[in-house]
């Protein structure tokens, strides 16, 4: 908290601290993620192709990671070279903002995919669920064109926010008005999305690890080939990660509308430059990334073969070797 003078205070990430966290993290996550794009389009030989929606899942969880990445490596050089035109302050609001939606586009494709996993491992008895799971693609789908057109219109809210700021400054009006009925509507819009979304992570991650912790449980009972030690890991690997991408959800969406509600209600102005919550954004995505590569058996075996091929030219095939380490139940 740095004092501009004897009543107004200011809480802000400098350029330079933004910089020297986001630059890295930003550029490590988009290698991964190109390296998922690249492992979603060309799939190595002999490993099954994804079906419908899990392709669609992944694809939307990887480009919106490549995306917010961008938007804060936008954001460090507009540090970098502080620009002071009022057009490149409506960059300064502007790009923050797709970054936000973007990681909420990354949000809803996280917890439609846990959804997806859910539907996938768990018995279902009744008729509704029954019908839900056989027709899950049509679900998800519907649910990702709602989840964007959802991110869309409350992009445009924030949109329409700065353009009032824009003209109430080019044109010295001093009815903020307008101003401050866009900022509730974009509060309130950015709030339930990341409630709804919550709450459907909470209820299909519950439902799974429950499931998975009861069977692997019956399995350690039962002596029969399925219950094996290997299996009994891949499970485990399921449930680490089920619960990491929770957690990850549960901290991002504390800390922005955190972020949002300080804004709201603090005497000093805090995080004008966007700062923390980019960086918010940013190590969410990384924290995802790198979850989405561990988690996903598409991913671990193509980096397997890679890793045997360079280093490991005359051991086992890959597909025995990804095998040993992979959870075959999230590829199903």
């Amino acid at each position: 908290m740095d004092p501009n003078s004897s009543s107004d205070f200011c809480f802000e990430m400098s350029g330079e601290a933004f910089g020297s966290v986001n630059v890295p993290v930003s550029v490590f996550s988009l290698i991964l993620n190109i390296i998922f794009v690249f492992c979603l389009l060309f799939p190595h030989k002999g490993t099954k192709r994804l079906k419908q929606p899990l392709n669609i899942l992944l694809g939307s969880l990887v480009g919106s990671n490549i995306a917010a990445h961008i938007c804060i490596l936008v954001m460090v050089v507009y540090n970098f070279l502080s620009p002071t035109s009022i057009e490149s302050f409506i960059i300064w609001w502007f790009v923050p903002v797709i970054a936000v939606y973007t990681m909420m586009t990354s949000v809803n494709s996280s917890h439609w995919l846990n959804v997806f996993y859910c539907f996938q491992i768990l018995p279902v008895q009744r008729p509704s669920f029954i019908w839900l799971k056989r027709n899950i693609r049509i679900f998800m789908y519907s649910a990702l064109v709602f989840s964007v057109v959802v991110c869309l219109l409350g992009m445009s809210v924030n949109t329409a926010e700065i353009f009032i700021l824009y003209e109430n400054t080019t044109e010295n009006q001093t009815d903020w008005t307008g101003l401050d009925n866009a900022w509730r509507a974009g509060f309130w819009m950015t709030l339930g999305l990341f409630c709804l979304s919550l709450c459907v992570m909470l209820v299909s991650s519950c439902a799974t690890l429950v499931f998975l912790w009861r069977h692997m449980k019956n399995m350690e009972k039962s002596s029969s080939p399925v219950s094996s030690p290997r299996r009994q890991r891949q499970i485990r690997v399921t449930i680490i990660s089920i619960v990491v991408q929770a957690v990850l959800h549960i901290i991002c969406s504390a800390l922005v509308v955190l972020d949002e509600i300080i804004i709201d209600i603090s005497p000093w102005y805090f995080d004008i430059e966007n700062n923390i919550l980019c960086t918010i954004v940013s190590l969410y995505s990384l924290g995802t990334t790198v979850n989405m590569g561990v988690s996903q058996s598409l991913f671990r075996q193509r980096a397997v073969h890679v890793w045997h091929k360079l280093f490991k030219p005359h051991s086992l095939p890959v597909s025995t070797i990804a095998r040993t380490v992979s959870s075959d139940i999230l590829s199903n």
